[in-house]
């Protein structure tokens, strides 16, 4: 039976470590993201009429929607009413900006209304529209006004009078794919069937082909006098991946006609996780949907086993802010490392979907791993700057700042969203003919409380730092325990037996009880792929992947230096960094190799005995990555380090 993500609202997190990363968001993050809009002079880009002086952007609609929805994610358990102000303000302008026939968006409202739905494929009229239904049901749920339920009714009216398979319609769909996951989440908000229809639609009209072999990409394009071939066409003439690639945006073919992870990261984990949320929804009545569910396990299966970083991010080549060829995984941003912040936070959202359709621990892994590595690590520790792509290393000299604000300002938001929603990453519940069930995915102090089930469940842990968990029940209930990939050869201990399935711990109903899971945070080494061509290694304890950063290293130039091969890593005195205290940095051992070497033999030729290497031990110093760049250094900082051999 599908499990059930746990509203915000009965989730409340008393971890050290995350309460101060989301109270920085809440009181930091937010703010700092509405007044960087509002310096660059977009956020109140919806009041704009036609012939406005200032041209917006296509997207800025969406920025303005993803903070309304990170603010209300916040504001369920934690009233604010400055914040709540400034929303029902943005409410206020989201109402006043809409057509009389359910039309939005800024960009043709200024640019003349008469060109809109002629580009579906470069522009992002259908893309903001679905994080305004996203937006939609937090603040809903937050509120219950209908205030903004309203405007998306009329909205999806509007849709369907202008898109479909019905003579005189478009068969359009979205060049940048989201309006499939709100249309789904107001499905499930509110029941409305229109929802359901329009999602459907625009999921499986994607990537379809007439007898030509033409799509509708190349129709609206021969309709506006573009030319399909000509990179994005004539408004944005010589993009850079080249001409009609669609599978840049997942639409060279029908999904279930997919096997290959291509393209846009971001595009690609939206468009996954809308069929996954499909699948969950209506795989029992509509065969059509159930046949998707083989293809997203071929797509996982490419992903995780072909295309991933280390730290869970995912996107190796700048020039599509994507996917590349299997295994061309770079660490260096002139190299292709992209790792783009929102395609993380996607990644994160399709693993907690996955985990829906099947409670299996290799979703609830990646999620974790990108969730600690791939994403908690663009936002600074004062909440105020960020990275769009997280690479994996930067040479001395070459320190890669995060920034306060971007042209494509997508990521900011998207780490607001996330961390205002977290609690709904940690439990799953269902119930079915043996009662009921709560999963656990990730150990974070919290409580989750459901009032309809006399239910509490609450866990006290130190994690991510310490592995000791303790789990109380007020109330009966079964409980599933994930047991993560970093605890070696199961080495577990857990106060009640359980049976042990696809890596969750499977308890038999407890009531009023307390159980203890023990989960070894050891550091240890993780090895390259062979197929990366990397003779490297990089270092791990419990979730986090660590990195060598030249401020914790004075005196060592950690651009030219290998570690001696099987040392297992030591633990440190807990140092504080930022504004994160407690944190467990580990020692390893290495040596300074000679220049030469590294400047003149090809990567692929790195053996442990290819190396000319200094006598000297170095004891080198490493950190979470998640940390890097909140101190001042000379930048250098690297994940991935050569393997070196002196026996």
């Amino acid at each position: 039976m599908p499990l059930q993500s746990v509203p915000i609202r009965d989730v409340c997190i008393s971890s050290p470590f995350w309460a101060k990363i989301r109270r920085c968001a809440r009181v930091s993050t937010i703010p700092s993201i509405i007044e960087s809009q509002k310096a660059e002079g977009h956020w109140n880009c919806l009041e704009w009429k036609e012939g406005h002086r200032i041209q917006p952007h296509a997207f800025w609609d969406s920025d303005i929607y993803k903070t309304v929805e990170a603010a209300c994610n916040f504001l369920i358990s934690d009233p604010d009413e400055d914040m709540l102000r400034i929303v029902e303000e943005t409410v206020d302008m989201i109402r006043k900006a809409q057509h009389p026939d359910g039309y939005l968006n800024s960009f043709y409202t200024v640019r003349g209304v008469k060109d809109r739905w002629t580009n579906l494929r470069d522009m992002h009229e259908l893309y903001c529209l679905g994080h305004l239904y996203e937006a939609t049901v937090a603040y809903e749920r937050l509120t219950g006004s209908g205030r903004l339920l309203e405007v998306v009714r009329k909205s999806m009216q509007h849709l369907d009078s202008i898109f479909g398979r019905d003579e005189g319609k478009k068969r359009g769909y979205p060049g940048h794919q989201e309006i499939e996951i709100g249309l789904l989440r107001i499905f499930e908000a509110t029941g409305d069937d229109l929802a359901l229809k329009l999602a459907k639609y625009f999921i499986f009209e994607r990537g379809t082909q007439d007898a030509d072999g033409h799509t509708y990409f190349d129709h609206e394009a021969f309709a506006r006098g573009a030319d399909p071939y000509d990179g994005l066409g004539s408004e944005v003439k010589g993009w850079f991946h080249g001409p009609r690639d669609y599978a840049y945006n997942q639409a060279a073919r029908p999904f279930c006609e997919q096997t290959e992870v291509q393209g846009h990261s971001v595009r690609a984990m939206y468009y996954y996780t809308a069929v996954t949320e499909l699948v969950r929804l209506e795989a029992a009545s509509d065969p059509k949907v159930a046949k998707c569910k083989q293809n997203l396990q071929l797509l996982w299966r490419d992903l995780v086993d072909r295309k991933i970083y280390v730290t869970g991010a995912i996107g190796s080549y700048r020039q599509n802010e994507g996917f590349g060829k299997a295994f061309v995984l770079n660490d260096l941003e002139m190299e292709g490392c992209y790792g783009e912040t929102c395609a993380a936070f996607a990644l994160i959202i399709w693993c907690q979907k996955m985990l829906q359709l099947h409670l299996k621990s290799e979703y609830a892994d990646v999620m974790e791993n990108c969730l600690y590595n791939g994403f908690l690590g663009a936002v600074s520790a004062d909440g105020q700057a960020f990275y769009y792509q997280n690479v994996l290393r930067d040479k001395t000299g070459e320190p890669k700042k995060r920034e306060r604000w971007f042209g494509v300002a997508c990521c900011p938001p998207n780490v607001a969203r996330l961390l205002g929603s977290l609690g709904t990453l940690v439990f799953s519940t269902c119930n079915d003919s043996c009662g009921s069930l709560v999963a656990i995915h990730l150990y974070l102090q919290s409580d989750f409380v459901s009032a309809e089930k006399g239910l509490k469940v609450s866990m006290t842990t130190e994690m991510p730092w310490a592995g000791s968990i303790t789990i109380k029940v007020e109330g009966s209930t079964r409980l599933a325990l994930r047991i993560p990939d970093w605890v070696e050869n199961q080495d577990y201990l857990c106060s009640i037996k359980g049976e042990l399935k696809d890596g969750y711990l499977y308890i038999p109903a407890v009531a009023n009880a307390e159980v203890h899971l023990s989960l070894p945070t050891r550091p240890y080494r993780l090895y390259a792929h062979p197929e990366t061509g990397k003779n490297q290694v990089c270092i791990r304890r419990g979730p986090l992947v660590y990195c060598l950063e030249a401020v914790d290293n004075d005196g060592i130039d950690i651009d030219h230096i290998a570690l001696v091969d099987d040392e297992t890593p030591q633990e440190a005195a807990p140092m504080s960094i930022a504004t994160m205290d407690n944190v467990v940095p580990l020692h390893v051992t290495g040596r300074e190799l000679a220049r030469v070497a590294v400047a003149n033999a090809p990567s692929r030729l790195y053996g442990p005995k290819a190396w000319e290497y200094d006598s000297q031990l170095l004891r080198l110093t490493a950190i979470p990555y998640f940390l890097r760049a909140n101190r001042e250094g000379n930048g250098a900082m690297r994940v991935w380090i050569p393997r070196l051999n002196v026996a």
